[in-house]
This record gives C-alpha cells, sequence and structure tokens, in this order.
C-alpha cells in the first residue's frame, strides 16, 4: 500500500493501516529519537501520538 492509501485509510479508522504507517515512518522516528547517542523513548512515543494526532489535521490536496 501507498503512504496516501494508508493514510486514507486511517482516516476511516482501520487500526491495522494506522500501524502499518506506523512502520513507515519507524525509521524517521528512530533517527530523531537518536539524540546525544542514546534512544529516548518518550522522544519515540511523542513522535508516533504526534502523527497518530496529525492524521485527521493533515489533508490532501
Amino acid at each position: 500500500m501507498s503512504i496516501k492509501q494508508l493514510y486514507l485509510a486511517c482516516r476511516d479508522k482501520d487500526e491495522v493501516a494506522l500501524e502499518m504507517l506506523i512502520v513507515q515512518f519507524h525509521p524517521l522516528m528512530m533517527k530523531v529519537s537518536l539524540r546525544y547517542g542514546y534512544f529516548d523513548e518518550d522522544c519515540y512515543q511523542e513522535c508516533a501520538i504526534a502523527m497518530i494526532k496529525s492524521i485527521d489535521k493533515f489533508s490532501i490536496r
């Protein structure tokens, strides 16, 4: 599935699509969470929460 298809499925409250979307963005969230040579779990969780909350606010043009 493409990111667009996953996003649209997430808008329809598909939990499997949400999990797949988080897996797609896992490397980026890991990169942001690896600061100062160690993994910051709180930062990773905040990234995941922000992504979930942004699904309803985002719109495709």
